[in-house]
């Protein structure tokens, strides 16, 4: 325990929060001792404990006992009402936080989205109005406040060593009080460091707990650039305002609350995105909320040599409360969509069942791929060596076998006058079979070759260090944060405009609304593209629309056997196509 305490000491991450946070890693201890705890049933939830009579052994034993039940703290007794919340606001030593216009960077369909979906507060689970800022007034007022705390958590597995530190934080307020998507009492959060399970213990991987990354893009190597550190051995962590998720790169991030959708309707959509000017506005590849998550950097920071200490506190599978209770650690919501319901512990998921994170941190982080040096890749390589070559002679065995049997069939087909282009089904079976072997031998030797190139001295590359990522998250450029006073505008207000026309034609008329409707989607598509100086690409994208319908007209009309009129608009599309073309070509040319 000394060991592993000395280990999350020299490597514990530095979190830097954007001014105007007000929740930091915060003791359970003091959490649980000022929270409830209930037990869901059918009709009103049970009180098991009351405010105030918690410690973490009794919540261990409670646990103990209620297992399998769906128990959950509260922190919270009410939220704040009006009066109080307004003075809440006021109070002098607030830090005002300014946001930016999430909005102006995102298309006119995801803002039509979030109007939407923000009526979906209405009708799910959701933490009441006032509840964040009774939150902070109760974190501000427990005996460590002005401390901060994480949790560590030490694993072994496959070659690593796994440096995990978590973090609790009382509140996630990042709807309320930084535009986010949803609130929820309490929070967790990680940083899990991955050194190599030797004499040297040499950091090799660090991976941040993100909203939209998983398995590979979680980690980035020790030596990435993107990554700062302090002391040469402290990452330094960018939280996100009221999220407290985690990025390695600080500045504001655009992200987008997914839809399920299924997988038809999602190509479909995907496919009309393309012709659209601002498609890359919505490369996200979700339909949902969209929002920034600001990882600014400019308030609080948190560790060595920082505005404030870390305090250390060594946990394990043996931690009783961290074994023994499976529920949340805050207000259950029963919010459908799981937004905003308070989260399970460290080790559980809200099912009960054990997160990979912490049982498994090495799959969780996609490292089984990944050998901890390249010294014990070379055991690997000559481990594979010797079983790859051992499994090309049994293949080339059982090859030598089937061809042989492929080869007699054939011989008798011919005495019997049986053509080649006619096999017998046993023929036809041999032929299937000798081609799988020929191409499984073909794939080993190619692992084998693989296997004894790379055991030649030097033969190991190093990778660029983003080679694993599938998707680098990065902040939005300066120019994406900062746009025009009258795009701002517009983009605030788009969302409403276009529901309020719709709800006017409505009440005004029933009958014949298609075209109104349409020639209101078109009025504010050329607004947008205005705004965003990109009126050439709308009307490109409206032509190739209009193509794709008059060539749907041809069709039915050839269809219908108007084949008069069928033929005359293919043979336009035709010369359409064939001007394109050459004019493609005559560019070509001149460059």
């Amino acid at each position: 325990m000394t060991d592993d305490l000395a280990l999350l000491r020299l490597y514990e991450p530095v979190i830097r929060y954007n001014a105007g946070e007000m929740f930091y890693p915060a003791s359970v201890e003091d959490y649980v001792a000022a929270s409830a705890l209930y037990r869901a049933t059918d009709d009103e939830p049970e009180e098991l404990a009351a405010r105030g009579s918690l410690t973490l052994e009794r919540l261990a034993a409670l646990g103990r006992v209620n297992a399998g039940e769906q128990l959950y703290l509260q922190h919270v007794g009410e939220p704040l009402g009006r009066k109080q919340y307004k003075a809440w606001r006021k109070r002098p030593d607030r830090v005002r936080f300014k946001s930016s216009s999430r909005f102006a960077a995102v298309g006119l369909l995801s803002r039509f989205v979030d109007a939407i979906m923000r009526f979906t507060l209405l009708l799910r689970g959701n933490v009441p109005g006032g509840y964040a800022a009774a939150a902070q007034v109760a974190y501000a007022a427990s005996p460590n406040s002005g401390k901060c705390f994480y949790y560590g958590h030490v694993d072994r597995d496959a070659g690593y060593i796994t440096l995990q530190y978590w973090y609790f934080y009382a509140m996630n307020d990042w709807r309320s009080n930084f535009g986010g998507v949803n609130d929820h009492e309490a929070d967790w959060e990680q940083v899990t460091v991955f050194l190599t399970d030797d004499e040297q213990r040499r950091p090799v991987w660090v991976a941040f707990s993100s909203h939209d990354e998983v398995g590979d893009d979680l980690r980035r190597r020790w030596d990435d650039p993107d990554i700062e550190f302090v002391d040469g051995t402290h990452p330094v962590v960018y939280a996100g305002a009221g999220s407290h998720s985690g990025a390695y790169l600080k500045g504001e991030y655009l992200i987008a609350a997914a839809l399920p959708l299924p997988d038809w309707i999602d190509s479909i959509r995907r496919t009309f995105l393309r012709l659209l000017p601002w498609h890359e506005d919505d490369d996200s590849g979700v339909i949902g909320i969209p929002y920034i998550d600001y990882k600014r950097g400019d308030g609080v920071s948190v560790g060595a040599g920082q505005d404030r200490p870390w305090e250390a506190v060594v946990v394990s599978d043996d931690t009783e409360w961290v074994r023994d209770y499976r529920g949340l650690w805050g207000l259950d919501t029963h919010d459908i969509f799981g937004g905003e319901r308070a989260p399970a512990g460290m080790r559980y998921e809200r099912k009960g069942t054990v997160r990979q994170s912490w049982g498994q941190p090495v799959a969780w982080a996609g490292l089984d791929k990944e050998a901890p040096t390249d010294e014990w890749a070379v055991n690997d390589l000559r481990e594979a060596q010797e079983n790859l070559t051992e499994r090309l002679a049994e293949i080339d065995a059982e090859l030598d076998d089937a061809r042989e049997s492929l080869r007699a069939a054939r011989a008798a087909e011919r005495a019997q006058g049986i053509s080649p282009q006619e096999p017998s089904r046993r023929s036809v079976e041999l032929m299937r079979e000798v081609a799988e072997l020929r191409a499984h031998r073909l794939a080993v030797s190619q692992q084998l070759e693989g296997a004894e190139l790379g055991l030649q001295p030097g033969a190991l590359p190093v990778e660029p260090v983003h080679a694993h990522l599938h998707h680098r998250s990065t902040p939005l450029a300066p120019e994406d944060t900062v746009r025009s006073r009258l795009l701002r505008v517009w983009s605030a207000a788009s969302a409403s405009i276009l529901l309020a026309a719709l709800g006017i034609l409505l009440l005004v008329d029933t009958t014949g609304l298609l075209w109104p409707i349409v020639w209101i989607a078109i009025a504010m598509l050329v607004i947008e593209a205005i705004l965003r100086r990109r009126l050439a690409s709308l009307l490109m994208a409206a032509g190739i629309v209009a193509l794709f319908f008059i060539a749907v007209w041809a069709v039915w009309s050839l269809f219908t056997g108007n084949l008069r009129i069928g033929f005359g608009i293919l043979l336009l599309l035709a010369a359409i196509y064939m001007a394109v073309q050459t004019a493609k070509e005559g560019i070509r040319s001149r460059n």
